[in-house]
């Protein structure tokens, strides 16, 4: 079986994700990794045009509008949240997705960051 995925990786955004009392009021960097898998023939593999596949620019300014001024408090929230946003921007249930929600140096001293992946593979 071929597999026909498009990877958007380690797009920075800023937003405000935290429990703790201190991440509450600034907003952060978070790093999002989202693969969308298609199931089905990706045309655009033969056609060479966008009109037939997922424009990642449109898929990165969708994420960017959807966490402007939003706050979390826990990455799973945020991966879950983006993965349903995804969804209904997609309107395709022949593509699978996959959303990572990495947060650089939470408020643990020997943790670089966390990570937590909302997928449905």
């Amino acid at each position: 079986m071929t597999v026909k995925q498009l990877d958007i990786n380690r797009h920075q955004t800023y937003f405000v994700l935290g429990n703790d009392v201190l991440e509450k009021f600034e907003k952060r960097k978070v790093i999002l990794n989202v693969s969308l898998r298609f199931q089905e023939k990706n045309d655009a593999c033969r056609s060479d045009n966008l009109a037939d596949t997922v424009c990642y620019s449109e898929l990165v300014g969708l994420v960017e509008s959807k966490l402007k001024d939003r706050k979390f408090n826990l990455i799973e929230k945020v991966a879950q949240f983006l993965y349903e946003e995804i969804s209904i921007f997609l309107k395709n249930d022949n593509i699978l997705k996959r959303v990572e929600v990495i947060k650089p140096a939470p408020p643990i001293k020997s943790v670089e960051s966390v990570s937590f992946c909302y997928s449905d593979w």
